[in-house]
């Protein structure tokens, strides 16, 4: 039974043919030293074991007897960070888009969770009491078109009366997204300030990995020891595909419910068995008005 799903998985990745042995990764990504978390140690989760996540041994994206390190493609060989072994279209076959690829992937994913708490973190403060404007996100936008300004500086404890027109607030993000693009792309920058580094130039990054670069990018010293460096790219790079992955729900649920992500958690959470994935796609019963009145707008006219 197990040689026959092993035989499936090698015509699905492989096209039939058999792959050759995966390439063993260097003993830093792939050994078996434990490291005691970035959190401190054992009263915080215990060692980690890096061989789960790098090498010939690591954890693949189906269990064993179902996929074996041997039937992946030479260039999924557990050196990078989250290589669970997937990679059905070969995208990664040539090395230098496979490069492109990470890159790209590790940028989104950061964006991906600075968007997910932004998107959830406004709503969730607009729903206890905070001043804001268009705290949905998806109605932040025709708040201000309609006439209404963003305070743009809202923090936990209050809000910085500071009211901001649309075209101002899109100038300012256009210019410091601008910037930042622009010094990330060149590798050139103006000089800053750190904690825990002080004032530094462009140069402090001569050499460094243009992903990883540490330095003043990590006041804490987070990832001094290199092996807690190799456990936090995989949990940097888990969280974000987590994260794009749910910001795509949050654009699904927005337009399905015609609310925001902290409603919809807020009506579960008091009432699971009333608001739920089924009930929204049903949206039907004596409920229905009171749940998801935009719900059942939506359904009708995607059925139209």
């Amino acid at each position: 039974m197990n040689r026959c799903l092993t035989v499936r998985t090698q015509a699905l990745f492989g096209g039939g043919k058999a792959k050759a042995a995966a390439k063993k990764a260097p003993a830093k990504k792939g050994g078996s030293r434990s490291t005691r978390g970035w959190t401190g140690g054992k009263e915080t989760g215990g060692p980690q074991d890096l061989s789960q996540w790098y090498g010939p041994d690591r954890k693949l994206f189906l269990p064993s007897g179902l996929l074996e390190t041997s039937d992946l493609p030479d260039y999924l060989n557990g050196e990078l960070a989250g290589d669970y072994g997937y990679d059905p279209l070969g995208l990664g076959e040539d090395p230098d888009n496979l490069e492109k690829y990470r890159a790209s992937e590790v940028l989104h994913a950061r964006w991906a969770m600075l968007a997910a708490a932004g998107i959830i973190i406004p709503e969730g403060l607009q729903a206890n009491g905070a001043n804001i404007v268009g705290g949905t996100w998806f109605e932040t936008g025709a708040e201000m078109l309609n006439g209404g300004t963003l305070n743009y500086f809202a923090v936990p404890w209050g809000i910085v009366n500071n009211p901001l027109p649309l075209i101002l607030v899109t100038l300012i993000e256009v210019g410091l997204l601008g910037a930042v693009e622009k010094y990330r792309s060149e590798g050139s920058g103006p000089a800053g300030y750190s904690p825990g580094v002080g004032e530094f130039d462009e140069s402090v990054f001569e050499g460094l990995d243009s992903l990883y670069p540490g330095g003043p990018f990590d006041p804490l010293g987070l990832a001094d020891d290199p092996e807690v460096l190799q456990e936090l790219k995989v949990k940097e790079i888990k969280n974000g595909r987590l994260a794009m992955i749910s910001v795509l729900g949050f654009f699904i649920q927005g337009y399905v419910t015609g609310e925001g992500p902290y409603a919809n958690w807020s009506k579960h959470v008091a009432d699971p068995f009333g608001y739920n994935l089924l009930t929204i796609l049903t949206a039907s019963g004596p409920m229905a008005d009171v749940y998801f009145p935009s719900a059942k707008m939506n359904i009708s006219r995607a059925r139209i």
